[in-house]
């Protein structure tokens, strides 16, 4: 932005985020496993998470807590096996410097204390382990940093609602992930939060779909792009217009009087029967100043 300022040039700025998923109870066993597989897709598979959409939380009811780690530690070996490591299902971390970051993060006393499931780390070979991790300090680093890495917290909530209370304490993140039956829920999320996209019942599609801008807001950056997005990010319409020179309005010119001015008074109201009026002096002046 500063380079970019010195030209006067405009720019779109995309950063990443705390991307949140709130989960609500759901009932059947086929939500909650295609909310699970959804979830650790959009989370593990994508470059093990190093993704600027990825999940970076979770927010669910603690009477729902158990079912959904339960299920998680479930799906994980199902989809990236036993030894995820040995049989490459899951991505390896970029480099030793963002492994020793991620590596810190878990290394806090009462961080490391929350795991539940994973955290094994192998340095040589830059790989972590799926990792899951159950209300971990709400002031750790790993819940102010954007983790950007195989490393998933759950946080639990009284009730689900607020969640929305929690997300809008925090700066605004570049996606919302969302799975939920609840109506309600849906339209207070829509209209109470602030994020750059807001998906419901899956995860990453919304980055897929060229037909849909995106793009973050506030912290996570501003602008939109993506199909014909880009296009009219990256260009200027410039306005032409073309006259004749046989017809003018009469009143744009000086010298100024009060009825030129109630003429102008219509124009920018767009009251173009009121200009008639006027012009053809069946209204009468005005009495605003």
């Amino acid at each position: 932005m500063t380079a970019a300022a010195k030209h006067l040039t405009p720019v779109m700025l995309e950063l990443g985020g705390k991307c949140p998923a709130v989960v609500d109870e759901l009932s059947s066993s086929w939500d909650i496993e295609m909310t699970i597989r959804r979830i650790l897709a959009g989370k593990f598979g994508i470059c093990a998470g190093q993704a600027c959409i990825g999940i970076d939380y979770i927010l669910v009811e603690k009477k729902f807590k158990s079912t959904l780690v339960q299920q998680m530690k479930v799906f994980i070996k199902k989809l990236f096996r036993e030894d995820p490591k040995e049989t490459n299902t899951i991505a390896r971390i970029i480099n030793k410097n963002h492994l020793m970051r991620l590596k810190n993060l878990l290394d806090e006393p009462l961080v490391k204390a929350s795991i539940v499931y994973g955290g094994s780390i192998d340095e040589d070979h830059l790989f972590i382990e799926p990792t899951i991790l159950v209300d971990p300090p709400l002031n750790a680093a790993i819940m102010n940093e954007e983790i950007f890495g195989p490393l998933l917290p759950i946080i639990t909530l009284e009730k689900i609602e607020d969640c929305i209370e929690f997300i809008r304490s925090r700066p605004r993140p570049l996606a919302i992930y969302a799975f939920t039956k609840n109506e309600k829920l849906k339209r207070r999320l829509i209209s109470e939060t602030s994020s750059g996209s807001l998906t419901f019942n899956d995860t990453i599609v919304q980055y897929v779909a060229d037909s849909l801008p995106f793009g973050g807001v506030g912290e996570s950056g501003f602008g939109r792009y993506h199909g014909k997005f880009s296009f009219d990010a990256f260009t200027h319409e410039k306005a032409v217009v073309k006259r004749n020179f046989l017809t003018d309005v009469w009143f744009r010119s000086p010298p100024w009087n009060d009825h030129k001015l109630e003429l102008f008074r219509s124009i920018y109201r767009y009251d173009y029967l009121d200009l008639v009026l006027i012009t053809l002096g069946i209204k009468k002046k005005s009495k605003k100043p």
